[in-house]
């Protein structure tokens, strides 16, 4: 087992490139002393995952710098710098950058060691010229426990016909498939 840094400055860690979004890996892999998976977000404008589950990893969304667009399961909000947004195994959820500047978030998986390896391999299929490789995409996820449950999108993520924003109200949402 290789020893991880004990302090990583913002940007520093190994980094893979999801085409425009960049993604930092900062705690990667099984340690001796447990913990999660750690990466850094550094979402571009109009990125997003489209809505998905992973049925045995947890993810904890800690919002860094700019907002997104979370669903969790039937909410979905408007998620500003100290928002923290957590999906348990079997629920749907996505996220996007809604805005015109890159946006950067924590995205803490557990257990550790399962999905880093899924982000490295979508860099490779991304990094393609043309189209991503639809085909070699999916075949991606169902080795990596993610079940793509909406269509994939180049803007925000796909809320339902109404959200919550973070300070409480409702606003009306579009769905963008």
């Amino acid at each position: 087992m290789a020893m991880e840094q004990a302090y990583l400055a913002p940007g520093e860690g190994e980094r893979v490139s999801l085409r425009g979004t960049e993604v930092v890996f900062k705690a990667a892999g099984e340690r001796a002393g447990g913990g999660p998976t750690v990466l850094e977000f550094i979402t571009a404008p109009g990125f997003a995952t489209g809505d998905h589950v992973h049925r045995t990893i947890e993810e904890i969304f800690c919002v860094l710098d700019g907002e997104f667009a979370i669903r969790a399961g039937d909410r979905s909000e408007r998620v500003g710098p100290g928002g923290v947004v957590r999906v348990p195994p079997g629920m749907v959820h996505g996220f996007g950058n809604p805005g015109k500047a890159p946006a950067t978030l924590l995205l803490l998986i557990s257990p550790a060691g399962v999905h880093e390896e899924y982000f490295r391999e979508l860099a490779t299929i991304l990094a393609n010229p043309g189209p991503p490789d639809s085909a070699a995409i999916g075949a991606l996820r169902a080795r990596y426990d993610t079940e793509q449950v909406s269509a994939l999108t180049a803007s925000s993520t796909s809320p339902p016909a109404t959200s919550r924003s973070a300070r409480g109200g409702t606003t009306p949402s579009t769905s963008r498939a």
